[in-house]
């Protein structure tokens, strides 16, 4: 599977309108809307139409789970909450189905089949085409059944595959949908964003000044030891000053080049900035250019500001056991919180695009974390 199967219309480019954490909330109230005018067009046709104005806080509950949990600052929406929303959905066709028994309700006008449609479609921007062809699955084969449950003893047009055709026809669609959506989406905004050059330029700009200290070092240390190795050779006598000499000149030389051999991308920066990095396995050197170049902008945007202590900025990288390695970025910024997003939010999206399970918290300080996944 490539990387349009398993990536989401979010990840890619989480600015765009259709990634807006406001989608789920109105695609469930514009499918209790349609129920409401079903549920009061049929008033005298169901068997119970209290309990269908009862199934429908499940959608609106189902709508407003999803938009609390792909908010920005929030981990990135996986499976398990996925399940749980359309869990959540399927439990008001449930109570829906429950009222429907024994009524004169055609099939085709049950409203729930289109609500579970919208619920499924509003996790497209956040989910990719893989995930959704899971998630529709388990959520057509249940409104199937149901469907045939229900009305397969009240209906005598249809037969009873064409009961269970019309029931889960609009979630069958919704699914469709929404899996060309999220691969349309995904594979034509990856073949855009692959053609800046952006990021590279900025990588190689880090490694290059990288490059430039750490030989500038070690020039300093040979224009030390050029002259000493001319006095040596006019003499034509070593003293014991000069083997004590040389024996200096090469434990500099020596730890010059440790130091530099130890050293990553991420130490020079805060060399650069007085930030202090904990890195003890020289993590930031397994980050790629476009990860590397995101997380510089942000790092330099935020000791760069005003209102930023920079000695307060501290990052810390630990390995984990499936081999990715988690990040946590922690910043002294007193700003309130609308004002702390604006800060953050142009270099934050552009590194959600190339990390997992970013999410920040408010505190004290503004903590950052996220996860690189293993290369």
């Amino acid at each position: 599977m490539t990387s349009p199967w398993r990536r989401s219309p979010q990840e890619v480019d989480p600015l765009s309108w259709f990634a807006g954490p406001g989608l789920p909330v109105v695609l469930s109230i514009a499918a209790v809307l349609q129920g409401i005018v079903i549920a009061i067009l049929y008033w005298n046709m169901w068997s119970n139409v209290a309990l269908q104005f009862a199934a429908m806080p499940f959608f609106l509950v189902a709508g407003w789970l999803t938009a609390v949990w792909v908010q920005p600052n929030r981990p990135q929406f996986d499976p398990t909450k996925a399940y749980l929303v359309l869990s959540v959905a399927a439990l008001g066709l449930v109570v829906s189905a429950i009222g429907t028994i024994g009524s004169d309700m055609p099939v085709q006008q049950w409203w729930p089949g289109i609500a579970l449609g919208a619920t499924l479609a509003s996790l497209a921007p956040y989910s990719s085409a893989r995930q959704l062809i899971f998630y529709a699955i388990p959520v057509v084969v249940a409104v199937a059944i149901v469907g045939w449950l229900v009305f397969a003893p009240i209906t005598h047009i249809w037969t009873p595959l064409g009961v269970v055709t019309i029931s889960s026809g609009p979630v069958v669609v919704a699914s469709v949908a929404s899996v060309v959506f999220s691969y349309t989406v995904v594979s034509r905004s990856t073949a855009f964003l692959d053609t800046s050059a952006a990021d590279e330029e900025v990588y190689s700009a880090v490694e290059t000044r990288t490059e430039v200290e750490e030989t500038g070092s070690i020039a300093r240390m040979s224009a030390r030891l050029a002259p000493f190795i001319e006095s040596v050779a006019a003499a034509g006598v070593i003293t014991p000053t000069d083997r004590a000499l040389a024996a200096q000149i090469a434990r500099s030389l020596r730890a010059e080049l440790v130091t530099a051999s130890n050293r990553s991308w991420l130490d020079v920066v805060a060399s650069e900035t007085g930030m202090v990095v904990s890195d003890p396995g020289r993590l930031a050197d397994r980050m790629n250019e476009s990860q590397r170049a995101a997380l510089r902008g942000l790092l330099v945007a935020a000791v760069e500001d005003s209102v930023v202590d920079q000695y307060t900025l501290l990052i810390e990288l630990r390995a984990q056991p499936d081999g990715s390695t988690a990040v946590a970025l922690s910043i002294d910024v007193d700003l309130p919180e609308g004002r702390r997003f604006v800060l953050i939010a142009p270099y934050y999206l552009t590194l959600k695009t190339t990390v997992d399970d970013l999410s920040w918290d408010n505190g004290r300080s503004l903590m950052l974390k996220f996860r690189i996944p293993p290369s």
